[in-house]
């Protein structure tokens, strides 16, 4: 079952699902990785039904006490914030995780089996940039409005650049350990595709985790790896050289017109360093106690409209501070800086056990070095599951596996079984859930919401915020036939509580238009004041 498991996995990240984007349940990959997590599950129980291992993993209480104290004050909020379901099960997977031996053989098997990932993306990657039309037809790729920067099956570039940086880690690894002339030329030949995908995608966090990676690699494994690693390391150079050219010099044709592939960076380098400075200042305002999960994209667009003499124009939506340590800072305060740190120090104190008993344990424990880069830069966690379950599993890669009694099956193993077999099939009905009801709320939104069912299907409640706002848009569609002032009333009441958390031109152009419609006039002058401000690229059309 664990090698059904696999094989779908592989699938699982080359299939695409037509959705409306955004994050979290929004995606289908993140409802596809759940099912698959779920199958993963079962697959893990039924194998390790009679477990009797002569190892274990060395415990790890850092780890768990720094996603607990994370969890704390997110738990008081999680109302609203259903994200803290997704930080609680990744705390028990990480105990289940914990349960299992994992030996140096599986270790490197795994250290494959994400390069071979990253290898399929490598695929999709290619697509999407230098074939605009096919891409378009197989996963609905808008080459334009990506300025033909690939984002594989993950949809955002980033995401996928952090996932090639791992897995070019993973095969570095598999590439410096391997005796096989052979096999070490094929390896050779996937770092430099992974290299060359790495440049079209023109990713800052990606290169940076590529190159972090490589060289805490050859720091780790000594003098030794020198002779085995330089040819490839210039092959891997002359493969990224090559993908940099392309970009700033191939034009690709897209509907009859030539374009490149070469993006600007100056401009949003210094939009983010200033979205860093501002979010600094208001934690430095709310140090303790933080601003509350979920409001960052509230609380920072009126901080920024009430500091005008801030060096910093909003023009926007701005939903991160794209950096997940302050991010946990301004959302749950002190608690959730803790738990950052403390999570940070559980992964020192396993890279320093590692090194202590052998240098490939070492190497082990620093493949996760490109996900740790990403995350000083973005949230690839709201954007992927699957990376979290990446990050986990590469933690526990880390984790040497010490000496233990064997232990002999007994009937609490069963129970055992039953528990994470439960879990598992949990895990699968609710993505069969989410992707029912993403498939029919895509079809709703493409079609103008007609005939948006009132009420909503029970099962729709797994794309929770999603929702609410498609049933907000659903009330003004149904005003326009049944003329029921009550709707509008509803709508009102509705959209002032969503814009309490979020900042959305549409909505805000609806209130106004209803307060005008009405007589409003305090209320349309107040939303008019803060618009133009708000979105200041997207002007009102006068009444």
């Amino acid at each position: 079952m664990i090698k059904i498991a696999i094989g779908l996995l592989f699938g699982v990240l080359v299939f695409y699902v037509p959705n409306s984007g955004k994050a979290g349940v929004s995606l289908p990959i993140n409802l596809t990785f759940i099912g698959w997590l779920g199958f993963a599950v079962i697959a893990v129980a039924w194998r390790y039904r009679a477990q009797t291992a002569h190892f274990r993993p060395q415990p790890q209480p850092l780890i768990v006490t720094g996603g607990v104290l994370l969890l704390l004050p997110w738990l008081f909020q999680a109302r609203g914030n259903p994200g803290v379901w997704v930080l609680f099960a990744a705390i028990l997977l990480w105990c289940t995780g914990m349960r299992l031996q994992l030996s140096e053989q599986q270790k490197r098997r795994l250290c494959c089996v994400i390069f071979l990932l990253s290898l399929s993306q490598t695929v999709l990657c290619l697509i999407q940039s230098l074939q605009p039309q096919l891409a378009a037809k197989l996963m609905e790729y808008d080459w334009l409005r990506n300025h033909g920067r690939p984002y594989g099956i993950f949809q955002q570039v980033n995401v996928l650049a952090s996932f090639l940086a791992t897995g070019l880690g993973c095969g570095f690894l598999l590439l410096l350990t391997e005796r096989h002339r052979f096999f070490a030329g094929l390896y050779t030949v996937g770092l430099m595709l992974l290299a060359f995908c790495l440049a079209l995608i023109q990713s800052r966090a990606g290169a940076l985790g590529a190159i972090g990676v490589i060289a805490v690699l050859l720091l780790a494994q000594g003098s030794q790896c020198w002779r085995r690693a330089w040819l490839p390391l210039i092959a891997m150079a002359g493969a990224a050289a090559s993908g940099w050219y392309l970009t700033q010099h191939v034009q690709i044709i897209v509907d009859g017109v030539p374009y490149l592939l070469a993006r600007e960076y100056e401009a949003s380098t210094h939009e983010r360093w200033n979205i860093l400075l501002i979010t600094w200042q208001m934690i430095m305002q709310k140090t303790w106690l933080g601003w509350g999960y979920g409001t960052f994209e509230y609380e920072f667009s009126r901080y920024v409209l009430a500091h005008p003499e801030l060096p910093y124009t909003y023009s926007s939506i701005v939903g991160h501070p794209h950096n997940e340590l302050l991010n946990a800072w301004f959302q749950g305060g002190i608690i959730a800086l803790l738990g950052v740190l403390v999570l940070l120090v559980g992964w020192i104190v396993i890279l320093l056990r590692a090194w202590s008993r052998n240098r490939i344990n070492a190497a082990y424990a620093l493949l996760v070095v490109p996900l740790l880069i990403h995350l000083n830069f973005e949230f690839p966690f709201y954007l992927s599951f699957f990376h979290f379950g990446l990050f986990l599993l590469l933690l526990r890669m880390g984790v040497m596996d010490i000496p233990a009694p064997v232990k002999t099956p007994s009937s609490g193993m069963a129970i055992q079984r039953a528990v994470f077999m439960l879990a598992g099939m949990g895990l699968m009905v609710f993505s069969a859930l989410g992707l029912r009801a993403n498939q029919q709320l895509t079809e709703l939104e493409r079609n103008n919401y007609a005939q948006f069912p009132h009420p909503v299907p029970w099962y729709f409640a797994t794309q929770f915020e999603r929702v609410q706002f498609d049933e907000m848009v659903a009330l003004l569609m149904r005003y326009n036939t049944d003329h029921d002032d009550a709707q509008l009333t509803e709508f009102m009441s509705r959209a002032q509580r969503w814009s309490q958390r979020h900042n959305d031109r549409n909505i805000w152009q609806s209130m106004i238009m209803i307060s005008r419609f009405r007589g409003d006039k305090a209320q349309s002058e107040a939303l008019l004041a803060i618009y133009p401000r708000l979105f200041p690229l997207y002007p009102l059309q006068k009444p």
